[in-house]
Formats: C-alpha cells, structure tokens, sequence
C-alpha cells in the first residue's frame, strides 16, 4: 500500500470517526434529559469503562448510591437502563412486562433469525401469542405437569440410584455433572421422551452425552460472552469475535438433531405401529395439523431449542 493510499484511507477514517463522534454529541444532549441519570459518558466507548475490571454487579451497586436505583449507562452505540431495585424491577417485570418486553437482542441470538421465531427475543404480536398460549397449555398447564410428574420422578431416583452405587463402591464422581444431567434429562423427557445425557451406560452414550453437553453449553457461552458488536453495531459484517460463525455452527446441529427426532416420531406416528408418548412434541405435532394453528415447524424446533440451550 503506497503513502497516498494510507494517507486517503486515514483521512476518511478520521472523518466517519469526526462525524460519529458530533452526531451522537447532538443525539445524546435532545434526549439526555428523558433518560434516568447516570455517569456522563465518554465518545464512541460510552461507559464502557466503568464495567471494566470489576464485577458488574458491584459497579452498578457503586454506581446505584450515586445516581439512585434507575440509571442511564451508554455501552457504546447502545443505550442501557440499569434497575437496582426490587420494587421496581417487579413492577417494571410484573406490572408493564409487555411495555418492557421487546428488549434488545444480542447478535448470537439473532444466528439463523433465531428471535424472529422465540419467545424469548421476538415482540410481541399474533405469533408471540400463539406460541405463548400453546406453551401455557402444552407445557406449562397443571395438567401436563401432573402427567410428567412420574418422568421427573424417575429422574430423580436414577440420581439417588447412581450415588448410592458409586457410594458402596468406594468410587468418586462429579456431582455437578450428575445433577446437570438429571435436570436435562428430565426437561428432555418432558420435551421429546429421550435421555440426551448420561452419566453412565456404554462408552458410546456416555461419548453422545459430552458431545450433546459440549453443544448446548457452546450456544449458552456465544450468548452470555459480551459481543463488540452489541456495543458497535456497524462491527456486524466483521464478526471481529467470530461469535456468529460458531453460533451458527451449533445451531445447524441443534436444530438438525431435532428435525430428525420430529421426522422419526412422524414416521412412528404414520405407521402401523403408532404409540402415544403424551409428551410435547406429540401435543405440537397434533397443533401443527390444525389448519387454523399460526406455528409452523420451524417454530417448533426453535422452541425445542430454547428448552435445551436458551
């Protein structure tokens, strides 16, 4: 790269940066006096700064003495409120949740257009209702809990089982593992009627498991790890983390091992040896031939995701 080049390069860097800079002065001084009070923060980085190199949850208590229990944080491009106290949180949570709902999405979370069909990221609107009132009924009514109640049970005894085991045998083991286990199992059994984690059995389980763990525990990371471009937007084509690119590939997987369960239990349902499991999947697969149902399969396999991994 010649002088000229470098030169007419930095000269237009400087510009964006010189015009970003007096923009978002303008921007932050007509809507400063709307917003809660907060610590002033500094161009293009925001108050970036006040979160490094301590534990967040400490700099907000710091920061909640000085400017009180609602506070404004600029984290970058992004402007943040930060809620300090309980009474308020309820009501902001509780009270006016479908005000407060459509929040902002991290970018992991977008892999695929994943919060155009969660519950968990999209707005709401007719989709989000339906998809809520399903869950309400298919998952969380005192019905189906009681018709699980048998599966947690189960679970639970497995766990028992297997320490008193290792305890006659003299043999240590991980219980954190072990109880990670139980609890996946038993949201896994509700979901799809299938074990996807094992803390014993043959070699090639206990292999599938870790694999399964290794997945699932891949997207929670890419998720809660902090992104620059949450914080600087225009970074987005650059995926300078690579947050994206790995997202993407354990949510290819994810979704393709549930595909593949839905498509077995279709199978299994259109044969002549039909069986009733009772569980989620038959309960979503019997809304989704409903004509009048607003879900489509692909909503299905997100929810299932989210139950796993989100």
């Amino acid at each position: 790269m010649d002088y000229t080049t470098l030169m007419l390069l930095i000269s237009i860097l400087w510009t964006i940066i010189f015009f970003f800079i007096t923009n978002h002065g303008t921007k932050t001084s007509k809507s400063s006096s709307k917003l809660p009070p907060g610590p002033h923060p500094y161009p293009i980085i925001g108050n970036i700064l006040e979160l490094v190199g301590t534990n967040p949850l400490d700099a907000f208590t710091h920061l909640s003495k000085i400017y009180g229990p609602i506070i404004t944080l600029k984290l970058g491009t992004s402007t943040t409120i930060v809620i300090s106290s309980p009474q308020i949180a309820k009501e902001t949570l509780h009270t006016y949740d479908i005000v407060f709902s459509s929040r902002t999405v991290p970018d992991a979370a977008k892999t695929h257009d994943h919060h155009k069909v969660s519950m968990v990221w999209m707005p709401p609107s007719s989709k989000w209702r339906t998809l809520r009132r399903a869950c309400a009924t298919k998952i969380f009514s005192p019905q189906q809990l009681e018709s699980t109640k048998f599966h947690r049970k189960r679970k639970v005894q497995d766990l028992i089982n297997y320490v008193h085991k290792c305890s006659e045998k003299g043999e240590a083991f991980d219980f954190g593992e072990v109880v990670l286990a139980t609890v996946m199992n038993s949201i896994s059994e509700t979901f799809i009627s299938m074990d996807l984690f094992h803390y014993c059995g043959s070699s090639d389980d206990v292999k599938k498991s870790k694999e399964f763990k290794e997945l699932v525990f891949g997207i929670m990371e890419e998720v809660g790890r902090p992104n620059v471009v949450d914080f600087f937007p225009f970074f987005k084509f650059l995926d300078p983390q690579g947050v994206k690119k790995r997202m993407s590939k354990h949510f290819v997987k994810l979704i393709a091992f549930f595909d593949e369960v839905m498509e077995e239990r279709i199978r299994l349902r259109d044969s002549d040896q039909s069986k009733e499991y009772h569980d989620v999947l038959d309960s979503f697969l019997d809304l989704l031939k409903e004509q009048c149902f607003e879900l489509c399969r692909r909503d299905v396999l997100h929810l299932f995701l989210v139950s796993i991994s989100l």
